[in-house]
């Protein structure tokens, strides 16, 4: 009997363990992600590291697990910073992974690259963001795991731009054992003009002197921006969450890109596309199907490209896949960390 009882329970044990963790659900949300994930971010470890070029002092955050079955790097998209990531993080670390994250160069609570307007994201070359992957994983990554077994990625819209840039530089040994790219922006939308006038648009602001400057149609983050405009997610516990971090830590706010940060996006998402061939990396592409700000060709083109890749198509998602309702969220959670776990040995 005693033997019999035992045995149930480590049944029931490794049960509860294989299950898709999910920290939250959205009947519930403010109150939990309240009293568990805010808890659990005030955990994570901070820490800053140089850029690759030694000018700015990036801000990270890594939760550090006592028996990793994994360590995961996650990169940010766009106007984001890891702040914002606290859902993910609880989910994952209570999976059994050690989390590593930063904020980019130009937001978060990295340094901001305009003077005269901190909220207007900015960058030149897409290469100083993968410059900066690659000292992050030289400098923070590797002393704490340095094999390629066992390290995964996962990297949401301009963050899958910047793996893939990474990847296509270091393709031979893969530096990791698996990656996921959430709704990549391989491919931006420029919509409501065709991406020729987008770029003599661009082009024309930055000639006569106003690179740094809002893209035409930008402006600052409007906390007073309606749910129903957001395109991001149809969760509107997790969209007040994301918005409340917005709010609570204005100097990590960024409005929108630059005419310079559009123009590079234009050229160097084109050469990513074209050399995409030589990720050999497993991946895992999410698609948003109600995706209005990335061009869903592009990670379709990627899927056929890739040698090792996967797509997973969720219809009814906005871009923001990893914060969308429960019925979305919950499936690329799970997806996600079966493909983890296929790709572990």
């Amino acid at each position: 009997m005693i033997f019999f009882l035992r045995a149930v329970c480590i049944l029931i044990a490794l049960f509860v363990c294989i299950q898709p963790c999910r920290a939250i659900s959205e009947g519930n949300y403010a109150s939990t992600y309240k009293s568990a994930v805010i808890p659990f971010m005030k955990s994570g470890e901070r820490f800053s590291f140089r850029s690759a070029d030694g000018k700015y002092t990036l801000s990270g955050i890594r939760f550090i697990h006592p028996q990793p079955k994994g360590v995961i790097v996650i990169l940010n998209g766009f106007s984001q910073t890891w702040l914002q990531y606290g859902e993910l993080f609880y989910d994952l670390y209570h999976q059994g992974y050690t989390l590593l994250s930063y904020d980019h160069r130009g937001e978060g609570l990295s340094p901001h690259l305009v003077p005269f307007n901190s909220q207007i994201g900015s960058i030149d070359h897409f290469k100083k963001y993968a410059d900066d992957l690659n000292a992050f994983m030289e400098n923070v990554v590797h002393p704490i795991h340095p094999s390629s077994k066992g390290l995964f990625l996962i990297a949401n819209s301009m963050g899958g731009a910047i793996a893939a840039l990474y990847l296509e530089q270091h393709a031979s040994p893969p530096p990791f054992s698996a990656i996921v790219l959430s709704a990549p922006m391989f491919q931006i939308n420029t919509q409501p003009y065709p991406e020729w006038l987008a770029r003599f648009i661009v082009g024309g602001a930055r000639f006569v002197g106003l690179g740094r400057h809002y893209a035409i149609g930008r402006h600052d983050f409007n906390p007073e921006a309606p749910y129903a405009d957001n395109a991001l997610t149809h969760s509107l516990p997790r969209w007040q969450a994301d918005r409340e971090v917005k709010i609570l830590h204005p100097k990590t706010l960024v409005g929108g890109p630059s005419n310079d940060w559009v123009n590079a996006s234009l050229s160097e998402t084109g050469k990513i596309r074209s050399q995409e061939s030589s990720i050999t990396v497993p991946a895992l592409i999410f698609e948003a199907g109600n995706d209005q700000l990335v061009i869903n060709q592009a990670e379709s083109e990627a899927k056929a490209t890739i040698p090792h890749a996967k797509l997973v198509t969720f219809p009814e998602s906005k871009h923001g896949i990893l914060m969308e309702k429960d019925e979305i969220r919950n499936k690329a959670m799970g997806a996600m960390t079966r493909f983890f776990e296929d790709n572990s040995h």
